[in-house]
């Protein structure tokens, strides 16, 4: 009897499964884990000999299996059932907090520190700062669950500093934010800053460059909700608290936002095609650009480029408030010469804008 039993609810799985392949719509995208999926390959005699088509329909078969999003919440919260609370390098926190991971960095980091040291000693008339933002994880190592230990970024900006000494200004923002940090400045389900932890980064970096930061009651705000981030991607957890989007604007501000790549001009740097998806910090220009310009009724005439990771795109606005004209590049798109970019632009200072894991990380320094 318990054979009949095991083979009827063996045989009933196999059919409810087979039969959502066939008859659920196929998704070419998972809001939740925020990548695109595989779809059925088509057959072919070429394809299968070579071993491509079962590969194909293996992966077609994980992404399009009904119920996947509530398969892989349920793997989350078994892995936490059985104490496990780092999934996919994100730690699951206190008080709804998903925090990114953070080891000691390899060599990729001092590599990267001597390539903007050459870099701006290539460059000796153009100053050059370097603000760089810790992750969730040095300002809120409360937030933590037991045991789990991440390595001192204070550690790699005093690095960087040691570094890029006589070369390049180091902003370390790490003081003013942990003065803030009962404050929402990281979001829950992402890893980057939220725009009030970036705006009190931006008055950090005003005080360096002798600047006046304009006013955060003089912005007018805009809410964007609800947003689960990136980390809730490589981690959803059936229970997490959403995060909000914050978009503030000035309204005295004026703004042309030039992308060069798409051959288009705007006049905010806002788009809100993302306010109603899932990726909502893509908001902040609409994501990542090989280059992209700002023209703004900023006080300031001198031309800045910013060198920079997505950590700037909350930030960026609040400059643009300063600096009449902007220029942004990101290596990750840009691997063209970039002292030449500045000759050919009349750039007068530089800024590099980049949080601590990307600086760590990132392979594209060398394009500088």
């Amino acid at each position: 009897m318990r054979n009949k039993l095991v083979i009827i609810v063996f045989s009933g799985f196999l059919l409810v499964f087979g039969l959502g392949y066939i008859f659920n719509p196929q998704r070419e995208f998972s809001e939740m884990e925020n990548h695109y999926l595989s779809i059925r390959p088509d057959f072919t005699w070429k394809s299968y000999l070579k071993g491509e088509f079962t590969t194909d329909f293996d992966s077609y078969t994980a992404d399009q299996i009904l119920g996947k999003d509530w398969f892989v919440k349920s793997n989350v919260a078994l892995n936490r059932a059985v104490g496990i609370s780092e999934i996919n390098q994100v730690f699951i926190g206190k008080d709804g907090y998903l925090i990114q991971d953070y080891q000691k960095p390899g060599d990729q980091l001092q590599k990267n520190l001597e390539y903007i040291r050459a870099f701006a000693e290539e460059n000796p008339d153009v100053p050059m700062t370097m603000l760089l933002a810790p992750n969730a994880s040095e300002i809120y190592p409360e937030k933590l669950p037991a045991l789990a230990e991440t390595y001192s970024q204070e550690t790699v900006i005093g690095q960087a500093e040691e570094v890029l000494s006589g070369s390049a200004e180091v902003v370390d923002p790490t003081k003013i934010l942990k003065q803030h940090k009962t404050e929402s400045i990281y979001y829950k389900t992402d890893h980057h800053w939220t725009t009030l932890g970036a705006y009190y980064a931006y008055e950090e970096l005003c005080d360096n460059l002798s600047l006046k930061p304009v006013p955060y009651e003089q912005y007018n705000q805009t809410v964007l909700e609800p947003f689960y981030g990136s980390l809730y991607s490589k981690a959803p957890v059936f229970d997490q608290e959403a995060d909000q989007v914050n978009l503030l604007t000035n309204p005295s501000g004026t703004y042309t936002v030039e992308y060069e790549e798409e051959a288009r001009s705007s006049d905010t740097m806002y788009d809100m095609s993302y306010a109603e998806r899932k990726d909502k910090y893509a908001v902040f220009f609409g994501g990542n650009y090989p280059v992209a310009r700002i023209k703004s009724n900023g006080v300031n005439t001198e031309k800045v480029l910013i060198i920079k990771d997505s950590y700037a795109n909350s930030l960026v606005p609040f400059l643009a408030d300063q600096y009449r004209e902007i220029h942004m590049l990101d290596l990750r798109y840009y691997h063209e010469s970039v002292s030449e970019y500045i000759r050919e632009n009349g750039i007068e200072r530089v800024i590099f804008i980049n949080n601590v894991d990307f600086i760590s990380t990132d392979n594209n320094f060398l394009w500088l």
